[in-house]
């Protein structure tokens, strides 16, 4: 099993701050108590902060790498800031959070992929939305993987 550790989240009311105010210590406590409690990926998100995200995800991920070995699962919906996120990354094989089969996400999102050899979890969603039924989501997942083993993505 996977154990992803999601508390290093712009989202949390208790985070943005700490990541807004760059408080390494708040951050860091945060990480260690995660990997200590069998967190296998840390997510780092700063979604919350639109026009700072690159920065703001740059600076979290050199922040946690200086001081533990948890690989990242790099949370975003702009590509950019995947890109910087997966740039500085360090801590081993990161996985992309996430992909789905949205074109423009698709498009947007493969290359970084392949380019980085990195894992990725995959939303069983497309350009329709989500979907009702679990046979229109599998119809998808099966479009996801191959479209990505296609691309090399094991």
């Amino acid at each position: 099993m996977i154990i992803i550790g999601e508390k290093l989240n712009s989202t949390l009311k208790a985070v943005r701050p700490a990541m807004e105010a760059r408080d390494e210590a708040a951050i860091l406590d945060l990480a260690r108590r995660q990997a200590e409690a069998g967190a296998c990926f840390l997510d780092v998100n700063a979604g919350m902060f639109l026009e700072q995200e690159p920065e703001i995800l740059k600076w979290l991920i050199e922040t946690i790498q200086a001081e533990l070995a948890v690989p990242f699962a790099i949370d975003s919906p702009n590509p950019a800031a995947l890109r910087v996120g997966l740039e500085t990354n360090r801590n081993g094989k990161p996985i992309i959070n996430s992909i789905t089969g949205e074109k423009a996400r698709l498009d947007a999102v493969l290359p970084l992929i392949t380019e980085h050899k990195a894992a990725v979890i995959a939303l069983c969603m497309d350009d329709t939305g989500m979907p009702e039924t679990a046979d229109q989501r599998v119809k998808i997942a099966d479009t996801l993987i191959a479209t990505l083993t296609k691309s090399g993505v094991a």
